[in-house]
């Protein structure tokens, strides 16, 4: 199967998926994540229909994005370097991997340079996992409280990684975990947490298990495009 019939069997799994839950069709949204794959591959998802596109590093997004249409809406999944911040422009659309207060500096020191704003997610590593980048559960208020007056930045919801070859109820429990998360802090009433709508959870392994588990995002790589290039097991 191609690029294009890869993609509509991802999409037609991921409506399944939110009819198992209840979900209203379209409430999830597919990230093709294009690491190590070139344009050509990406520009056929494209006219497959896709336009959402997740780059781990900065300087491939740089070299990729020139080469494909400018509706393309990239976002930053892998853990952002502070000094690589400066390359980001209107063109990242968001970034999931919002985890330590000097990004957060740095990305409210290039937004009011570049006039931007720009739209972040909070990398939780809800598993515990000290393998994994990502602030603990229990470090997420206080990290929204001191963001509130960051105006660059609007965090907009939650991402996280979930253990590699975990067993699906792991799994499931690490999505659902992150789910409660997002409520309770929307409950307590931290400035700016009535707007924590995003979850980026689940890929290419277990994206229907996050559909089913509240994701609004999931990031699929290797199931769309093929076998990597070079191993990559931090993302999709």
């Amino acid at each position: 199967m191609d690029i294009s019939g890869r993609w509509r069997t991802i999409k037609e799994r991921i409506a399944s998926a939110e009819k198992r839950a209840g979900r209203p069709t379209g409430s999830v949204s597919l990230l093709a994540v294009t690491k190590t794959f070139g344009p050509e591959e990406v520009l056929a998802a494209y006219k497959a229909g896709q336009r959402d596109f997740g780059e781990n590093r900065v300087q491939e997004w740089q070299g990729k994005a020139p080469f494909l249409p400018e509706d393309c809406r990239w976002h930053i999944i892998g853990r952002l370097q502070t000094n690589k911040v400066k390359y980001l422009d209107e063109r990242v659309r968001l970034i999931h991997s919002l985890d330590r207060f000097p990004l957060l500096q740095a990305l409210q020191t290039a937004g009011e340079k570049k006039g931007l704003i720009w739209p972040a997610l909070l990398e939780v590593n809800i598993a515990g996992d000290e393998a994994k980048a990502g602030l603990a559960p229990e470090e997420v208020g206080d990290f929204l409280t001191a963001a509130a007056d960051h105006s660059a930045v609007d965090i907009r919801g939650f991402m996280t990684i979930g253990p590699f070859a975990a067993p699906e109820a792991e799994m499931r429990e690490v999505f659902r975990r992150l789910r409660l998360l997002r409520d309770e802090t929307r409950a307590r009433g931290i400035p700016g947490a009535a707007g924590l709508d995003a979850l980026s959870m689940g890929m290419s392994r277990d994206f229907e298990t996050a559909v089913e588990e509240g994701a609004t995002i999931v990031r699929v790589g290797s199931l769309l495009f093929g076998e990597r290039r070079q191993d990559d097991r931090e993302e999709a």
